[in-house]
């Protein structure tokens, strides 16, 4: 095909797709509060506050001293920085305990899991979903 036919099947493309909406709408940036988001009780006792945009996501997780994650793994990369407390991360053979400001990035598919060796709480970046 030639850029002549192939800007015109996209141009079509464009109109159409549009056809159906009167107006595009621009992203905007938007305020939120950590307290009005929706609390989730989780089984093994964390309470999360979760918020996703369309890239990313942010997580505020409640740790009560003695919570134990079951190893897991996901497809995002994971970004965790501790607020307060004294946390155990653990990824294969490697462990950390965390301390307040630490931060513990964990890539997609490896393997870790956490331990509350305190009242704790976290802050995580993380991938959409």
């Amino acid at each position: 095909m030639n850029k002549k036919i192939i800007f015109i099947v996209t141009l079509i493309f464009l109109v159409f797709s549009n056809a159906g909406s009167s107006q595009i709408t621009a992203p905007k940036m938007m305020l939120h509060s950590l307290e009005n988001l929706e609390s989730r009780n989780m089984e093994d006792g964390r309470v999360t506050r979760r918020i996703s945009g369309d890239a990313v996501g942010l997580i505020r997780v409640e740790w009560p001293a003695g919570t134990i994650t079951t190893p897991h793994n996901h497809a995002n990369e994971l970004i965790v920085l501790l607020i307060e407390g004294r946390l155990r991360a653990l990824g294969g053979e490697t462990e950390f305990i965390l301390m307040p400001g630490d931060l513990v990035v964990v890539p997609a598919y490896v393997e870790h899991g956490y331990e509350a060796l305190e009242d704790s709480i976290t802050i995580e970046a993380v991938g959409p979903g």
